[in-house]
């Protein structure tokens, strides 16, 4: 006859953790896609790095999370702007973190806002 051990215990503060375990997982995968052009940035011997929340590869990872949660029936995490300040700070401790909203000039005649996560390591 076989027998089952169970080595692993899950506490309820562990259980009870887990949603924003899953956000903080999804947020870690963000900012690795966002280190690309930080790297980038620096090796150009600039000392800050705008990511636009509106930037093409931003709205891809979104929705391929909201895909996996689809398809595997989790719900998507809600994840707000403070939650990302707040990953970035870790990340980058000796950096300035912000969230920005900046006008840029596309033609003579034409602007856009562009918003973001701001790094300055200047």
């Amino acid at each position: 006859m076989f027998s089952i051990t169970m080595t692993e215990t899950f506490s309820r503060s562990f259980l009870q953790g887990m949603p924003e375990e899953r956000k903080q997982e999804i947020i870690a995968g963000f900012i690795r896609q966002f280190i690309d052009g930080l790297k980038g940035a620096a090796l150009a011997g600039k000392t800050s790095y705008m990511f636009s929340l509106d930037n093409n590869n931003y709205n891809r990872f979104l929705s391929q999370q909201v895909q996996v949660a689809r398809v595997s029936g989790l719900p998507m995490p809600e994840i707000s702007n403070a939650d990302l300040i707040s990953a970035f700070q870790k990340k980058f401790p000796d950096c300035s973190v912000s969230y920005q909203e900046v006008w840029v000039d596309i033609n003579p005649t034409s602007r856009v806002l562009k918003q973001g996560i701001t790094i300055d390591w200047s």
